[in-house]
């Protein structure tokens, strides 16, 4: 006997709730959220784009050191000082809040301290929210996204699938028409050596206040 019309509409409607429970059943839920290693030191690329010629300075490959149990920052690059070129180690001290900023060349080392007004970001992903997977350097990497009440201030977050390391972090301020690009080339996450955050005794004697 041929089924009826009725029939074959139920029929239907069971095929197709299995079909949809059997791909959901594959479907992969979201990755928890991603945290911020306590101890790292990475290798970065900082691209800035804004209406201020200022930020332009702050283009290049930096090394970062951080420390929550020593409550400190450092940061090694290239930076142009008077005009030229050098080296440069900044110490962010967040338990004296001061900022130590140290400039060599060949045989010359010029030391300023100021108060600690600005710092390196250590992300809260509290209020992130997944916005699925992304290509980054041929590699598939989580995307994050958060965005605050005002609507000023949007940061898109990548990390590794393997690891959960930080991959890149993109900071844009409307209010400024800023954005910052961080991209990490090579983050090791471990504790970090008291050496590193030590300036050397004869500089430190020889800082000046900014």
């Amino acid at each position: 006997r041929k089924p009826t019309m009725k029939a074959s509409i139920i029929l239907l409607i069971v095929l197709l709730g299995l079909a949809y429970g059997l791909h959901n059943s594959h479907m992969k839920a979201d990755p928890p959220k991603p945290t911020w290693p306590d101890e790292f030191s990475a290798s970065m690329e900082v691209r800035n784009w804004g209406s201020h010629d200022r930020i332009r300075n702050r283009d290049g490959y930096y090394r970062w050191f951080y420390s929550k149990s020593k409550n400190m920052d450092r940061l090694d690059g290239l930076v142009d000082f008077g005009g030229e070129l050098v080296v440069s180690n900044q110490f962010f001290d967040h338990a004296t809040k001061k900022h130590y900023a140290v400039f060599y060349q060949q045989d010359l080392a010029v030391c300023y301290v100021a108060p600690l007004n600005h710092t390196l970001p250590h992300p809260n992903f509290d209020n992130v929210r997944y916005a699925g997977k992304a290509i980054l350097d041929y590699e598939t990497v989580n995307h994050w996204y958060a965005q605050n009440r005002e609507r000023t201030h949007d940061v898109n977050y990548f990390d590794t699938e393997d690891g959960r390391l930080p991959a890149r972090v993109d900071w844009h301020n409307a209010e400024r028409r800023e954005t910052v690009v961080i991209t990490f080339r090579e983050f090791d996450e471990g504790s970090q050596g008291e050496h590193i955050f030590k300036i050397p005794e004869a500089v430190l004697q020889s800082c000046n206040e900014a």
